[in-house]
């Protein structure tokens, strides 16, 4: 008698395809934590005012709202495909958007990260596509993302708790600190 159990799920399968997949909220903070490492930075104008635009409003106003709805399509591609939208927002106002579809690699671990992403409420204005590499670490319970930002070349952790129902990220880079913590709305459809 044959067996017809599925094979198990790769790493980067578990983490977008059954942790992931669904919508969440929660909190999201931003803060400069170097202020001569900014001022060192090679960011153009626009970034800089970007980066101290989003520290003044979390200073201001306290953390953000995030919210992010993550799909997946299982047999696209190699190993699968799955996406996320991302919504930063204060007030009902946004201060990020970002899109971003992930190309799972055959080995379980590695990402291919395509991203769109907007800054500030006005949908034509600041807005930037970009393509980076992505980690997903044992059983799909922590990943970790290589991501231009800013001007600068940021590392955001992301740590599944064992409810598999909240996630914290820690995104750094040499002059800034952003949190995420994120809870589970609802599952995705199947």
């Amino acid at each position: 008698m044959t067996s017809s159990a599925a094979p198990p799920l790769l790493d980067s399968q578990a983490y977008y395809f059954r942790i992931g997949r669904g919508s969440w909220r929660g909190s999201f903070g931003f803060h400069i934590v170097d202020q001569a490492a900014l001022r060192a930075s090679p960011l153009t104008l626009k970034e800089r005012l970007l980066a101290r635009g989003m520290a003044l409003a979390h200073r201001l106003t306290g953390n953000s709202r995030i919210d992010s709805d993550v799909w997946a399509r299982p047999d696209d591609g190699v190993a699968g495909v799955a996406g996320n939208t991302v919504r930063i927002s204060r007030f009902g106002i946004t201060l990020y958007l970002l899109r971003e579809t992930y190309t799972l690699a055959e080995n379980g671990r590695d990402i291919a990260v395509h991203a769109h992403e907007r800054f500030g409420p006005i949908p034509f204005l600041l807005r930037n596509e970009k393509r980076h590499p992505a980690a997903i670490h044992a059983d799909g319970m922590s990943s970790t993302y290589y991501i231009p930002l800013l001007g600068a070349d940021w590392v955001a952790h992301y740590t599944v708790h064992p409810d598999r129902t909240h996630i914290d990220g820690v995104l750094t880079c040499d002059w800034a600190r952003a949190t995420e913590t994120i809870q589970k709305l609802a599952p995705a459809d199947e």
